[in-house]
């Protein structure tokens, strides 16, 4: 069994896509309307976002939604591809105990993106 997609919900579809295709390199692969619900999928390479919009749902608090890790081999040149970007990380790059390295950015919604390269 492997991971299939992380799902979020969001106060704005067009937002969080541009923000995901822009400093992490997701493309669109597909989107449709499930009841009052908006759904998006974004993907790169095996990794797939389903982002959720519902209107009049109070979506994005930080307390749902904790954090998303991305896997990458080179922390400082994505960091520096991200900065380059304009997003600035809010902690890191760090190295931890573990001997990962490891850096922090907020999302649109509030929702804690981690870089991780270990």
């Amino acid at each position: 069994m492997r991971l299939h997609h992380i799902g979020m919900n969001v106060k704005s579809l067009e937002k969080s896509k541009e923000f995901y295709q822009t400093h992490f390199g997701f493309m669109e692969e597909m989107s449709f309307k499930w009841g009052s619900e908006k759904i998006l999928f974004l993907k790169k390479g095996d990794h797939r976002l389903e982002l959720i919009e519902e209107p009049g749902a109070s979506n994005g608090s930080r307390g749902a939604f904790l954090h998303i890790a991305f896997d990458v081999s080179d922390l400082e040149k994505e960091v520096g591809s991200v900065k380059k970007k304009g997003l600035m990380p809010v902690e890191g790059p760090l190295l931890l105990e573990n001997g990962w390295k490891v850096a922090f950015f907020f999302g649109p919604d509030g929702e804690i993106v981690e870089m991780v390269e270990g």
